[in-house]
C-alpha cells in the first residue's frame, strides 16, 4: 500500500507558482496536479474554475516570487508588452504569422499555439513546441510561456543562449541562477536542470533547461507580469 501523499509547504508553493505561469492550464489537467490543486482548494475537473479563484491563486504564487524593485524593462517577446498588449493584439500577430492557436479558458483566458517558428517572435533557435499567451481579468497580456522540447545539443544551446543573452542585455545580472546548461552536463542524468531567473516587483522572467528522458533536451522561457 502506497503511503498517503503529504502536501508540504514547498509543494504548496510549487502549486501556486505553477498557477501563476502561462502554461498552468495544461498542467492542471494532469494527474500529478490533482493533490496540489486540492491543497489550494481546486478539485477536478478544472473546467469550472472561477476567474476570482484563478486571480487569488495567481496573487499568492506571485507573492512567493516577486522582488522588491520594479523592472527596468518588462517587454515579453516579439514586441508584445505585458499589461499593455491585448487579446486582439496577440490574435492579429497569430493571424499575420499563420500560427495555429486555440483558445483555452479555465478562469484566465489563454491562447495555446503550436509549431510556431522562432523567427515569428523575433528570437533565435529551433521551432517552438508550445507557446502560451495568458490574459488577466482586464484581458491584458499577463504571461508568455515558450516551450521547446525534443531538442538536440545544438538546438538546446541556441534556445538557452538566445533567451539568457536577451535577458542579460536588457536586465543585467539575474536574481538567481543554478546549474550548467551545457548539453554535456544536462546529458549526464535524466532531469538534470539549469535555471536563470529575474525577480522584480512587477515582472518575473525565468529560463529553464532540462534533460527529459522521454523527450530529450527542453528549454522553457517564462515571462510573467506580477501585476493583477
Amino acid at each position: 500500500m502506497k503511503p498517503a501523499l503529504r502536501v508540504t509547504r514547498p509543494a504548496y508553493v510549487l502549486a501556486l507558482v505553477l498557477a501563476a505561469s502561462a502554461a498552468v492550464i495544461g498542467w492542471m489537467h494532469t494527474k500529478s496536479a490533482r493533490p496540489f490543486l486540492a491543497a489550494v482548494g481546486i478539485h477536478c475537473p478544472v473546467d469550472d474554475v472561477k476567474l476570482s479563484d484563478a486571480v487569488a491563486i495567481r496573487k499568492k504564487g506571485i507573492a512567493s516570487l516577486a522582488g522588491n524593485v520594479p523592472a527596468p524593462s518588462a517587454a515579453a517577446i516579439g514586441g508584445m508588452q505585458l499589461q499593455v498588449s491585448t487579446q486582439g493584439d496577440v490574435r492579429r500577430w497569430a493571424a499575420l504569422n499563420r500560427a495555429s492557436c486555440e483558445t483555452v479558458n479555465h478562469g484566465f483566458t489563454s491562447l495555446r499555439c503550436r509549431g510556431v517558428m522562432a523567427a515569428s517572435l523575433g528570437i533565435e533557435g529551433p521551432p517552438i513546441s508550445e507557446l502560451w499567451f495568458s490574459f488577466g481579468a482586464t484581458e491584458k497580456l499577463i504571461g508568455v510561456d515558450i516551450y521547446r522540447r525534443g531538442l538536440d545539443s545544438r538546438g538546446e544551446q541556441s534556445a538557452w543562449s538566445g533567451a539568457v543573452d536577451r535577458l542579460k542585455t536588457r536586465l543585467g545580472v539575474p536574481t538567481s541562477s543554478f546549474g550548467d546548461a551545457s548539453p554535456g552536463n544536462l546529458a549526464a542524468a535524466g532531469y538534470t536542470t539549469a535555471r536563470v531567473q529575474y525577480r522584480y516587483s512587477d515582472y518575473i522572467a525565468t529560463v529553464t533547461a532540462v534533460n527529459l528522458p522521454y523527450a530529450g533536451f527542453a528549454v522553457r522561457e517564462q515571462y510573467i507580469s506580477a501585476g493583477s
